[in-house]
């Protein structure tokens, strides 16, 4: 298996590992044959100088077992996210669940989904209780010369959804939250075509079935 290590600032910017030792705050990414395996996040302890495992993200394969990871990492900072069940599209898409463990103790658990840029896409939680969904939202980015924002990693436009799964507001980036409707007749309009964008108006389905660009 081929591992390669590279490391972020707290920007998530890539940096070398001579830079880590003038930071506080960094992450170190483990990929296994191109593919991100692991993140570590690194940070002072309290106010000293001491720099210690925060916590950091896991993903698993196919053939790895959940509940052996967790107990392999959980304990080892204050919060680690493990995701699991993988599933892609053939537009570089990928669905993933996630459990958050903070302080060894499960926490939050629900689905996030990536582009193919890693940009997240579509999340929600899940009521650890009753299973069922809730803070259920969708997330689109575009060109950030069309769709204006400060950072591309921002999104343009984020949708919420109610417990039935349909459209609750909208909101645009650095504006108020709308309804459809009030979209519909205002500025943003123009710049992005509802209803050629149908992935945005029902939660369902999560994993893209085709282009949302």
């Amino acid at each position: 298996m081929n591992t390669n290590i590279k490391y972020t600032n707290q920007d998530g910017n890539y940096i070398t590992s001579q830079q880590v030792a003038n930071l506080k705050f960094f992450n170190k990414e483990f990929f296994y044959n191109n593919e991100l395996k692991m993140v570590q996040k690194y940070g002072s302890k309290g106010r000293t100088n001491n720099i210690i495992l925060k916590g950091g993200d896991y993903y698993l394969s196919s053939d790895e077992n959940l509940e052996t990871i967790i107990n392999q990492y959980a304990s080892t900072g204050n919060y680690w996210t493990f995701f699991y069940n993988n599933q892609s599209n053939n537009l570089g898409d990928s669905y993933w669940e996630y459990l958050f463990y903070n302080k060894g103790e499960l926490e939050t658990k629900g689905v996030k989904v990536f582009n193919s840029e890693k940009l997240l896409i579509a999340s929600c939680t899940i009521d650890l209780k009753t299973n069922e969904m809730d803070d259920q939202r969708k997330y689109f980015y575009g060109d950030l010369n069309i769709y204006k924002r400060n950072e591309y990693e921002y999104p343009f436009l984020s949708v919420f959804y109610d417990e039935n799964n349909d459209v609750r507001d909208i909101y645009i980036y650095d504006d108020d939250y709308q309804s459809v409707d009030e979209f519909l007749s205002s500025d943003n309009a123009r710049y992005f075509n509802w209803i050629s964008h149908p992935y945005f108006h029902n939660f369902a389905p999560m994993l893209p079935i085709s282009s949302i660009v």
